[in-house]
């Protein structure tokens, strides 16, 4: 409870919180100029089915009959998403995308889980949800146009390899693209850990010089010139009175002496 109130007390104190601020305050907005603008950009898609299923008819006699590809999702379908999620998520597949490791930009695909908005239907479809944050908008963009594309020639890839029939591919359908957005949130976040970090280590300083005494230069008592006080005495009781100049202990030592010699006399 005493350190707080302490704390409280050099919070009062104008000449130690006003600097604090201030300083704090300029260093924040040093921080949110610095940082970097970040431009934010997502799509969703959707896995279809041919209309005519997944089921090729031998027989030209009689086809297979086509039905609505919205009509057809199953969990085959969530299968394949989880599949391409996994494939474009690795090292390479994100390099070709151009983005690195520790880079200004970023990708995130999955099946919208990440996307707060798209939580109530990932388990309705087959959904992909791209999502690219970066420095510059026109880089946002390729990035998110590139992903694309990956996702359909691995889709292509993969159903060309396992043999199946043309008339059965999957499509991979864009179901929204947003525009590159300027996103704040980094400047934001830099520039509120910024003054937080400088009220704390400035109050952190104030207490330890102000209430802790540190770095306070210890000065030694005052020693009157020339004078002592004895504190004690042989048979451990403190004398009457033995303070005086050495001078005057000098001639008293002489007289007792003096005294001595007389009586020996």
């Amino acid at each position: 409870m005493a350190f707080w109130n302490d704390v409280l007390g050099l919070l009062r104190r104008r000449a130690i919180a006003l600097p604090i601020l201030a300083l704090g305050l300029v260093l924040a907005v040093a921080a949110y100029l610095i940082t970097p603008a970040r431009y934010a950009t997502e799509s969703s898609l959707i896995l279809t089915p041919p209309p005519s299923g997944g089921t090729l008819s031998l027989d030209p006699a009689g086809p297979v009959g086509q039905t609505n590809p919205l009509l057809q999702q199953n969990n085959g379908l969530r299968t394949v998403a989880g599949i391409l999620i996994v494939a474009l998520n690795g090292k390479d597949e994100l390099r070709r995308l151009g983005v690195t490791e520790n880079g200004p930009t970023t990708i995130v695909i999955d099946d919208g889980r990440s996307n707060a908005d798209l939580l109530g239907v990932v388990t309705l479809g087959p959904f992909l949800h791209v999502a690219v944050e970066s420095d510059d908008p026109a880089t946002a963009t390729q990035v998110l146009e590139r992903a694309h594309r990956r996702l359909r020639e691995r889709l292509t890839a993969y159903q060309v390899a396992l043999g199946a029939p043309r008339s059965t591919y999957i499509t991979l359908s864009t179901v929204v693209v947003l525009p590159p957005k300027y996103d704040p949130t980094a400047k934001i976040q830099y520039a509120v850990g910024a003054l937080l970090a400088t009220i704390l280590a400035g109050l952190g300083c104030a207490y330890a010089v102000q209430v802790r005494g540190l770095f306070r230069r210890r000065t030694a008592p005052a020693v009157d010139g020339g004078t002592f006080t004895s504190d004690a005495s042989p048979n451990g009781q403190a004398p009457a009175s033995t303070s005086g100049t050495g001078a005057d202990l000098v001639g008293a030592s002489n007289e007792t002496a003096a005294d001595k010699s007389g009586e020996g006399d």
